[in-house]
């Protein structure tokens, strides 16, 4: 447990199928254990598509923050236990940064990714091997 006196935990939001079920989870867990909720999206620009020059009304960040709101309000836990946050960069980063001081990490086994056939994806993994706290795949 961290150093606050209510336990935290993290969940990673994409609007996923599997995010959604990731978030279900860390609700019924943070609702038994009595720990806050925090939901977090990543927003990057992939550097293939070069500056977003022309792209009328294209503002990831925007439409990363209206996701992670929307799930915020569909939770059932008390308000004050619930926070959101967008974070810029790659999701695994993101995610990983994000869950410093948690008590545990909540990930979907996939997200938006191409090999829809995986058993666990590239963040999903990534955050497995990579963060300070226990990690939860969701499948």
């Amino acid at each position: 447990m961290t150093t606050q006196d209510i336990p935290t935990v993290v969940v990673g939001v994409d609007g996923s199928d599997c995010s959604t079920a990731a978030v279900r989870w860390a609700e019924a867990y943070a609702d038994v254990t009595g720990a806050s909720l925090v939901l977090v999206t990543a927003w990057h620009l992939p550097t293939s598509y070069g500056a977003p020059v022309g792209y009328v009304g294209f503002d990831p960040e925007e439409d990363a923050r209206k996701l992670v709101e929307a799930t915020a309000a569909e939770v059932h836990l008390p308000a004050q236990r619930v926070t959101s946050r967008v974070v810029p960069g790659p999701a695994g980063d993101a995610l990983i940064r994000a869950a410093e001081n948690a008590d545990l990490l909540v990930v979907g086994t996939r997200g938006h990714g191409t090999l829809a056939g995986a058993l666990i994806g590239s963040t999903s993994s990534y955050c497995v091997h990579h963060a300070g706290c226990p990690v939860v795949v969701v499948r």
